[in-house]
């Protein structure tokens, strides 16, 4: 069964009103917070790590998908950076922190309206790069470290997980995305789940598989180094 086809995981979206999307799409780019956050940055993209670490604390205070001027600013400080106004030919890693970097301007694009399509972008794009990263790791020789854990894990997955036949962290990344879903669905009427207690352990799983994420990536990628 392919992720891409499957109304499932789709329907989830559809459930939810346009405060609840947006908590979806918030926990999709936490699962690629470390990219931004523990990760170094191209010294030619200019951009200044104060001006990430406040769009990250910004884009965790509301989360009720209305206009917020704050992240707005945030956003616009982020978008002085050179890196928007050139081309760049990234590496790995640094593809990947681009994808990050967008999934937070398409999500201050959506403020105000956080419509099923523009929240299964986000989410969407999480899926992809978990696809893509365990793709390149299968296409290569280097040794990735844990791999009789990653093997372990496939093989004791629940079996809906399992059927989508994806590998160790595309899976990871959906087993979370469904756990974070179900709680959204399942808090009370225009609770802020992020804010909760089970909302505070989801974050603590996301961030977790965002770390592993990144510690795949410094494998293979020479822009790998800590964030500074």
């Amino acid at each position: 069964m392919d992720w891409r086809f499957d109304d499932v995981l789709t329907d989830e979206i559809r459930r939810m009103d346009r405060a609840q999307r947006h908590q979806a799409a918030f926990f999709a780019l936490r699962r690629l917070q470390a990219l931004l956050s523990s990760m170094r940055m191209p010294e030619e993209w200019g951009i200044d790590p104060a001006a990430v670490k406040n769009l990250l604390q910004q884009g965790a205070v509301r989360l009720d998908g209305e206009p917020d001027y704050a992240f707005q600013r945030a956003l616009g400080r982020l978008s002085q950076a050179p890196l928007f106004e050139s081309e760049v030919d990234p590496e790995l890693g640094e593809s990947f922190q681009l994808e990050a970097i967008n999934g937070w301007l398409l999500v201050g694009e959506a403020l105000g309206e956080m419509s099923e399509e523009q929240t299964d972008t986000v989410v969407v794009r999480a899926r992809e790069l978990a696809d893509y990263l365990d793709g390149y790791m299968d296409g290569t020789l280097t040794v990735v470290a844990g791999e009789e854990d990653r093997d372990r894990y496939l093989a004791n997955v629940a079996d809906p997980l399992r059927s989508y036949g994806l590998g160790y962290i595309a899976t990871r990344n959906l087993e979370v995305e469904r756990r974070c879903h179900e709680a959204i669905l399942g808090a009370t009427d225009g609770a802020c789940l992020p804010a909760s207690a089970l909302g505070h352990e989801l974050l603590v799983l996301c961030d977790d598989y965002s770390c592993e994420v990144v510690s795949a990536l410094r494998t293979f990628s020479h822009g790998g180094e800590p964030a500074q």
